[in-house]
């Protein structure tokens, strides 16, 4: 049976189980049943007993220059003893359908395992290199500008600088902001994670999240988990302020989705550059919606169609057509005996997801598939092929 958990008492067997299964140690109730109460969870019982676990909450990620709401999908856990018996199946299925008849137009998460969940319409949206240099790497003219304040953000209420930021960056990307901010759904702060706010006359100009890697007694490692800013000159006083932390660290690690947004700061660079390991991934819920609030370019005068099924929202399922015109996009439903067979483009919807936010072109994204693309979905100006990262909490 499944049932949304609510009351304190469920909310820790939840918590119970996040220690179980993800080989956690939590050691403050408190706090993870905060964190616990920010999410939407659904839990399957048998009886009184809680076998598995899925939930969401609400924040709003940038997709091609545009602010999107988006369900994040979390808590997604079974008791090891109950696995492999559609539980959490189920329960991703109630998860997906809620979100979409509550109104939001897509869906992300950050799994383990991304085959798992490409069962479930999700696919690949994050496209990022992970840079290693010492803070002394940076080069030596860009320095924190005097009249800048720089302050060490770690009170909720200290949170509303950041969002503004947040929503105004120059280096969008697919950049996720939540409610509070993803900062306080994690509950980071207490120790892990360290943000600073850039402020020039008082006005809120960057941040950077940092999360301290401790070796032994001393933490002389720094993974930078966000790097905002709102224009050029706040970028290199960022980039100055963590040249400052050359004398008591010894390397900084960054995961950034394009190489020009760092490598050219920096005198000297490592060649050993990973892509994101971890990296998240994306579905559409209501096509109707994610397609009309994008942003298109004022060349596109066209009509185009696509067909795509969707095993778990039906409505998504069918020929839709998009008639761009004048920078926008109506999104329209169509019968089958509407147009040329040769016109249509057959789509997943993990491949339409992977459209919409730009992690790759549509002639790569199916150069391995034995089809045809028609004409019009080859032009570069469609939906060109963006830089992704959606790496606010990790």
């Amino acid at each position: 049976m499944i049932r949304e958990l609510k009351d304190k008492e469920e909310l820790l067997k939840a918590v119970d189980l996040a220690v179980l299964c993800f080989h956690e140690q939590i050691y403050d109730e408190k706090r993870a049943l905060t964190e616990a109460q920010e999410l939407e969870i659904f839990g399957y019982y048998r009886d009184t007993n809680l076998l598995a676990t899925a939930g969401s909450y609400k924040f709003n990620m940038f997709i091609r220059d545009n602010l999107y709401d988006c369900a994040g999908i979390a808590y997604v856990m079974t008791h090891p003893a109950e696995r492999r018996r559609g539980y959490v199946k189920e329960l991703m299925h109630k998860i997906i359908i809620d979100r979409k008849n509550q109104g939001f137009p897509i869906a992300a998460l950050w799994p383990f395992d991304h085959d798992f969940y490409q069962k479930f319409g999700f696919a690949s949206a994050e496209k990022s290199i992970n840079y290693v240099f010492k803070p002394g790497d940076i080069k030596s003219k860009f320095k924190l500008d005097e009249n800048i304040k720089v302050a060490d953000i770690t009170e909720k209420k200290d949170y509303l600088p950041l969002k503004q930021i947040a929503e105004n960056v120059s280096n969008r990307y697919t950049r996720v902001i939540g409610d509070k901010d993803a900062w306080a759904l994690r509950g980071w702060l207490a120790g892990k994670f360290k943000i600073y706010l850039l402020e020039r006359n008082d006005i809120p100009i960057a941040y950077v999240s940092l999360k301290f890697v401790k070796k032994g007694e001393w933490d002389h490692n720094i993974s930078v988990m966000d790097f905002s800013y709102i224009d050029i000159q706040a970028k290199y006083s960022l980039l100055g302020f963590l040249r400052n932390f050359s004398a008591d660290i010894s390397k900084i690690s960054m995961s950034l989705p394009i190489q020009e947004e760092i490598e050219s700061y920096l005198d000297g660079v490592k060649d050993d550059h990973k892509f994101n390991q971890w990296p998240s991934m994306i579905r559409i819920l209501d096509i109707k919606k994610c397609f009309e609030q994008v942003d298109y370019h004022p060349s596109i005068n066209e009509e185009l169609i696509f067909q795509v099924e969707d095993k778990i929202l039906s409505e998504n399922t069918g020929i839709w057509k998009l008639q761009i015109s004048n920078e926008k996009c109506n999104v329209s439903k169509i019968d089958k005996e509407e147009i040329i067979k040769e016109e249509i483009l057959e789509l997943t919807i993990n491949q339409l997801s992977q459209i919409l936010i730009g992690y790759s072109s549509i002639e790569k994204l199916l150069e391995s598939e034995i089809k045809d693309i028609p004409e019009k979905w080859k032009l570069k100006e469609l939906f060109p092929e963006m830089p992704c990262s959606s790496m606010v909490w990790f």
